[in-house]
């Protein structure tokens, strides 16, 4: 079974839509006085296989898998746990929610302060989803993901065919450029890919995925979103841009990015009303499939569920 010690989501999500080249407007704040309400508790199978139970709102209350955190003399956050003393058979008890309001184009602002690092076994993910049809019909856009024990972030988009990516405009490193997720010569469900990895391999706390991350104290993830291309930027918590905190947003001023899906794309046609989604998983397509390619977790046991 899957053993990870407790761990926190601080996080904060904004959406704006864009009013001139360099201005935006906010559209929605998700804050820690509005997010349970924002959001849908998703308490079905989960459809990548995890090994993992997901509860709805008030069973993840009772359970204490949710919660704000009003530390006296820091600012309240929204704190999105997992059980992780329990030894349940049929999987670990987590959380999966989903925007009651879906969105097309706009500019979506997450503030992450501590994710799950380097966990064996673990596999939290945000992205946006389509509810225009059977996946991946739609799209899906993942901004913020990995599993097992990565050190470096995943961003990927998952379309039907015919949406591809160049490799230019952006500074992290293309794995995949054929979106569709039956692509030839990709791995099923792949599509597009593009990691993150840090200039600097010497600061760990400049590292964008797993304990390295939550050493930095976490960052801020902007995704872009238009009828041009989907760019991604990352900033870690001592670099994160004055515009941002201001509620005044400028990715004109922010450099390149470090994912931009664009080239033999139809952005319009192959994405549409995404909602915003949150959940940790355990095992599954992803972390269960890549567990004999990490050595620290292989060591372990082998096979994810058997840990």
């Amino acid at each position: 079974m899957p053993k990870a010690p407790a761990f926190t989501i601080f996080l904060a999500s904004t959406s704006f839509v864009p009013t001139t080249l360099a201005a935006y407007n906010l559209v929605d704040s998700y804050t820690p006085s509005n997010w349970f309400d924002k959001f849908h508790f998703w308490d079905q199978k989960d459809p990548t296989n995890g090994f993992v139970q997901y509860k709805n709102l008030a069973s993840a209350a009772k359970t204490g898998l949710i919660a704000i955190d009003n530390k006296s003399g820091t600012t309240p956050a929204i704190y999105m746990g997992v059980d992780h003393t329990t030894k349940d058979p049929t999987g670990r008890a987590s959380i999966r929610i989903s925007s009651k309001k879906s969105y097309n184009h706009g500019l979506f602002i997450f503030d992450l302060e501590h994710s799950p690092g380097g966990i064996c076994g673990t596999w939290p993910a945000f992205w946006l989803l389509s509810d225009s049809g059977k996946w991946p019909i739609g799209g899906e856009i993942d901004v913020f993901e990995g599993a097992n024990d990565d050190r470096h972030n995943k961003m990927t988009l998952h379309t039907t065919p015919g949406c591809t990516i160049q490799k230019t405009g952006f500074t992290g490193e293309l794995e995949t450029a054929n979106c569709d997720v039956d692509a030839s010569g990709q791995g099923k469900n792949m599509g597009c890919g593009i990691r993150h990895r840090p200039v600097d391999v010497k600061r760990r706390d400049l590292e964008t995925f797993g304990q390295g991350m939550n050493k930095g104290g976490g960052g801020v993830w902007a995704t872009s979103w238009t009828s041009d291309d989907i760019s991604i930027y990352h900033f870690p918590r001592s670099q994160v841009p004055k515009d941002i905190g201001s509620g005044q947003p400028d990715p004109a001023k922010w450099g390149m990015p470090v994912a931009k899906f664009a080239g033999g794309c139809k952005i319009d046609e192959y994405f549409k009303n995404l909602n915003i989604i949150f959940n940790i998983a355990f095992c599954g397509d992803w972390a269960g499939a890549a567990w004999n390619s990490s050595a620290v977790c292989k060591a372990k046991a082998p096979s994810c569920q058997e840990y």
